[in-house]
């Protein structure tokens, strides 16, 4: 598996910048690996994958008194004014919101819980967590929110936990070849790559192409056209193939009232 700093030292040979047999100084590494880092980040949810849909955990509550059948009862009727049962289920208990589909930002609301990620990722999925308001039945600092990786590994492990407060959000991106939600970060010079090896001419490529600007050098068109070949294939082998349902946490979750157009109602 290449590093970050073979990466690097490859771009700098890609554009004539250092002989071979050489590497780049400890300034050249550095400079060449924010860029890298940059970049690596930047191609999340247009080159590679889908962008994020907010999921909530746990879902809110529809209180919202605009278009709501207000006051004699926030739940819609039917025709002999007997309210309609919940959509998901007759069971007002469900909850779906530990279970949000791929390419979900999941939103906590500092409750001790479980997510599971989906059982059946497509390779390129992407998973966020990010600190929500803090409500939730918990609503403190020291509650926990375990991540189970469904039967896949989640950075290695098959759970991660996270304890509120949130330091940072995290981001992670599904790896099909490894069975494995690989943290999305910054990466230092002995990290390795978090994509296929595969894809290691693509990163040298465009990465030789950020850095001959710097040192006034003209990037040769194979090396340009390199990095075009290279990106396609990068953008069809993480294209999303299979059917990602959204919407589903528009789902009102209570008898409560509701915002007009965010249901059928």
């Amino acid at each position: 598996m290449s590093t970050a700093s073979d990466i690097i030292t490859a771009a700098y040979r890609e554009g004539n910048i250092i002989p071979v047999g050489t590497t780049p100084t400890a300034d050249e590494q550095t400079e060449a690996l924010a860029l890298l880092n940059r970049y690596s980040k930047a191609i999340f949810g247009y080159e590679l994958g889908e962008n994020l849909t907010d999921w909530e955990f746990p879902a809110p509550q529809r209180t919202a008194p605009v278009a709501a059948d207000y006051p004699a009862l926030p739940w819609p009727t039917d025709v002999n004014v007997d309210a309609f049962p919940l959509p998901l289920a007759n069971d007002p208990d469900l909850q779906i919101w530990p279970y949000p589909p791929g390419n979900s930002r999941i939103v906590w609301g500092s409750t001790t819980g479980t997510c599971y990620f989906g059982e059946s990722p497509a390779d390129g999925t992407r998973m966020a967590l990010v600190q929500g308001s803090g409500a939730g039945d918990s609503g403190v600092a020291g509650a926990i929110i375990t991540l189970d990786g469904n039967g896949r590994t989640i950075g290695g492990a098959s759970t991660q936990a996270y304890t509120a407060p949130l330091a940072a959000p995290v981001q992670w991106f599904y790896r099909a070849d490894l069975a494995d939600w690989t943290v999305i970060a910054d990466m230092a010079l002995t990290d390795t790559m978090p994509y296929p090896e595969a894809f290691d001419e693509f990163f040298v490529c465009a990465l030789a192409l950020r850095i001959a600007p710097r040192y006034g050098k003209t990037t040769a068109p194979e090396t340009a056209k390199c990095a075009v070949d290279t990106l396609k294939r990068l953008k069809a082998y993480y294209a999303q193939t299979q059917n990602t349902v959204y919407g589903s946490e528009d789902m009102p979750r209570s008898l409560q009232s509701f915002v007009s157009g965010r249901w059928w109602f």
